[in-house]
């Protein structure tokens, strides 16, 4: 008996000692909340057990890989197991969208139904359509977005209309990479610096929908790095890329995680260089980042970010419309003759902690703060002058979330703000052939703004559910003038506190079918162009457009969940329009000139074959546009009732896609871009182009450990001559003509090799 008993004792013993305690988060890899009630199994046993309502779990099992589950999410291996660890497990959806979304995949998630904004989201798979090197085609595939290209560092992204007066750059609309404002503060943003290698997913919100990020009136563009989950194994990556007229790309990324799990960095650099199709069109560009992750228990992870690019390009500018279709291959002539260029550094810094302050059953209050911090230095050479500058800017965001699952008689509930702080000085000198000449201005503005957000979600019921949400903002310029030979223009101005409230109602009217109706407000403040008079002075009558967005529609799944779909209507009408009037070939000065109109229809579907898990997929997006001047008076012209510069009323883009897991992928894509008015008085059209694009590949893993991806593909397949960008309402100086056109490129090919090396198993 003693002896049965002994062995009993050692018996338990042992399998104790091979019980691995393992704790740790299961979160939504794209919105980063928390699944409550996944599924974690212990692999080859009957170990098991779910996480909180936190998402939070804790359990011991004898197995060295964990299998986690959710419905409408990739299920996912997370291994070897040790004792003690904590980890952070990121689940991607099978479906992450909802309203205006990209991309549907699978099952839309309960989190995702009840989302009431004009949300899309590109992932992954979606970026690694093309060749990797600016995420233009995956943004146009986005049914009211359109971004133009003139070349890799000129670009001008409109949501629904909204943008598409700037000159030559992203305004009006706000963008943020891991909530580190890459707008500034003026409303200006450049995405195109960060390299495509460093992202996972790219949230668009079209249209005034996003309390929480301001409420700009274009939308909101937020660019997600890479996963950082904690159970992954460290692993170095090294893709190399090569491409017509001269491109080529090599990045190196590694992610060293420690023993424990606790902590992990990521680590990229990204060398991008072309030719360029025109001449006077060289383009160099580096990018370093460190990213890093650290969990601190159970209730905090702490995130830190460094991101610095240096770049050199040179700038054809636009042709008028006679070079445009004989020699769409030049510079433009005064571009060409003094080799206009600009030369910029950056540094983006970014701090965060997010923690879980209060728990008790399925209630649950969090806290995310960041801080960030950014740097600009530019040396740009144009024909007209030759202009110095550089930004340094400073904020803080901070975010309290109330959580309660399950019924409630009481809301889940977010509150928070964000400051920012910016100077910005520039000089203007006289140019000798592009040579630096006399000083002709010195500046300095220091911005600053504050937007306070507060958003409640309220289930009202079984099938009805509503969000309320409000943001505040002030902004406030001072001018300061150091150039004296004219007088002292230095001024300041406070814009007036703007409320922009949003409201929407949800309707379940089935488990994998949402109908929903939005009414939100937003505004978008002047630039640095529209705010300073033709002297240099501050314009005291600038306002910022404002405008009210009006919105219905319906997404889920239908055929057996074979079929996604996302259809929505919407109006915008829009007031104390913002006009860049030209009154010299290098100056542009804002008036509000009157209202618009935006209707507009947008609709997205994708059909998996063989089920909603197959890997051939077909997909579509269409969006109509129907954008008008109400009121449109400028100067001694009546634009009224005429068509929005700018926006073409019909694009439509679509698809095949094949991505199994392993071995050859591909897809093929199509893009329509009707003509567009190129004036305010609708004397110039456009026309319109159709752009296809293929990709093939194949990827294999050897030895468990390395992971080999090849590839290659042919963009503009049918070599059509088509514009990538437009200068709207081009001037005509000297007798010239107007040049409107950057010429798209005509058929190239491109080509690459990926090499990943996992320290253990790929896969797990």
């Amino acid at each position: 008996m003693k002896t049965r008993l002994l062995f009993l004792f050692l018996f338990i013993s042992f399998l104790l000692q091979a019980q691995t305690t393992i704790s740790g988060i299961v979160i939504d890899a794209v919105t980063k909340e928390p699944l409550p009630f996944a599924n974690i199994k212990g692999e080859g046993t009957t170990d098991g057990t779910n996480t909180e309502a936190d998402g939070i779990f804790k359990f011991q099992t004898t197995a060295d890989v964990l299998v986690v589950s959710y419905l409408g999410y990739r299920t996912a291996q997370i291994g070897p197991l040790k004792a003690g660890r904590y980890v952070e497990i990121a689940l991607s959806p099978t479906a992450i969208t909802l309203n205006a979304v990209a991309e549907v995949v699978g099952i839309p998630s309960p989190v995702a139904l009840q989302t009431l904004a004009p949300i899309a989201t590109i992932n992954g798979n979606q970026l690694a359509r093309d060749n990797e090197v600016s995420i233009t085609p995956a943004l146009n595939r986005i049914a009211g977005v359109f971004m133009h290209s003139g070349s890799l560092n000129t670009n001008r992204i409109t949501i629904r209309g909204i943008g598409n007066r700037s000159p030559f750059s992203t305004t009006k609309i706000r963008a943020y990479l891991d909530d580190i404002p890459l707008t500034t503060g003026v409303g200006e943003t450049t995405i195109e610096d960060i390299d495509l290698s460093l992202l996972d997913q790219v949230q668009v919100w079209k249209g005034p929908t996003g309390s929480t990020y301001g409420a700009g009136l274009g939308g909101m563009i937020h660019l997600q790095t890479k996963s950082q989950e904690q159970a992954a194994p460290t692993s170095v990556k090294y893709t190399s890329s090569f491409g017509s007229y001269g491109l080529v790309k090599q990045v190196i990324d590694a992610n060293p995680v420690s023993k424990n799990g606790h902590f992990n960095v990521h680590v990229n650099y990204a060398n991008l260089h072309s030719d360029g199709y025109r001449d006077n069109n060289e383009y160099d560009r580096e990018t370093f980042t460190i990213l890093g992750k650290a969990a601190i228990g159970p209730a905090n992870q702490s995130t830190a970010f460094l991101n610095y690019t240096k770049l050199k390009a040179f700038i054809p500018s636009s042709l008028n419309l006679d070079d445009y279709k004989n020699n769409p291959s030049q510079a433009a002539f005064t571009w060409g003759q003094v080799k206009g260029f600009e030369d910029y550094e950056k540094v983006l810094i970014g701090l965060s902690n997010a923690s879980l302050l209060f728990k008790k059953g399925r209630a649950a209050i969090r806290n995310t703060t960041s801080l960030f911090t950014t740097y600009r230095s530019n040396y740009e050479s144009t024909p007209f002058n030759i202009l110095r500058e550089n930004n340094q800017a400073i904020g803080a965001r901070t975010k309290f979330t109330y959580d309660r699952q399950g019924k409630s008689d009481l809301p889940n509930l977010t509150l928070g703000g964000e400051v920012f702080f910016e100077n910005y000085n520039w000089q203007t000198y006289a140019t000798q052939g592009g040579q630096l000449d006399t000083l002709m201005s010195d500046n300095q503005e220091r911005r600053r703004y504050f937007n306070l957000f507060v958003e409640t979600h309220y289930e009202l019921g079984n099938q009805f559910f509503t969000t309320v949400g409000v943001n505040l903002n002030q902004t406030h310029y001072t001018l300061r003038d150091f150039f004296l030979r004219n007088g002292d223009l230095s001024d300041d101005y406070t814009f007036d506190l703007i409320p922009s409230p949003r409201l929407g109602l949800g309707y379940h009217l089935h488990p994998r079918v949402t109908l929903f109706a939005t009414v939100s407000h937003g505004f978008s403040p002047p630039t640095l162009e529209e705010t300073l008079a033709p002297d240099g002075s501050i314009n005291p009558d600038i306002q910022p457009e404002k405008g009210w967005n009006f919105e219905i529609g319906s997404r889920g799944k239908y055929l057996g969940r074979k079929l996604s779909f996302d259809v929505s209507v919407y109006t915008m009408k829009i007031k104390d329009l913002l006009v860049a009037r030209r009154t010299a070939q290098d100056q542009f000065v804002g008036i509000n000139a009157g209202k618009t109109t935006h209707n507009g229809l947008e609709a997205y579907l994708q059909y998996h074959v063989s089920g909603f898990n197959s890997p051939l997929s077909i997909f579509a997006s269409y969006a109509y546009s129907d954008y008008r001047f109400d009121e449109f008076v400028d100067g001694e012209n009546d634009y009224s009732g005429n068509d929005l510069t700018g926006t073409p009323p019909h694009l439509f883009s679509a698809g095949i896609d094949y991505r199994p897991k392993m071995g050859f992928y591909g897809n093929i894509n199509f893009q329509y871009t009707d003509a567009l008015p190129l004036r305010d008085d609708n004397s110039v059209y456009s026309k319109a182009s159709k752009v296809m694009n293929a990709k093939i590949g194949y990827f294999l893993t050897l030895w468990k450990h390395l992971q080999i991806d090849l590839h290659a593909g042919i963009n503009n397949l049918l070599d059509e001559k088509y514009a990538s960008m437009f200068l709207i309402n081009a001037g005509s100086f000297g007798g010239s003509a107007p040049r409107y056109y950057y010429p798209g490129l005509p058929r190239n090919y491109y080509g690459g090799i990926s090499l990943k090396y996992s320290v253990w198993g790929a896969g797990n």
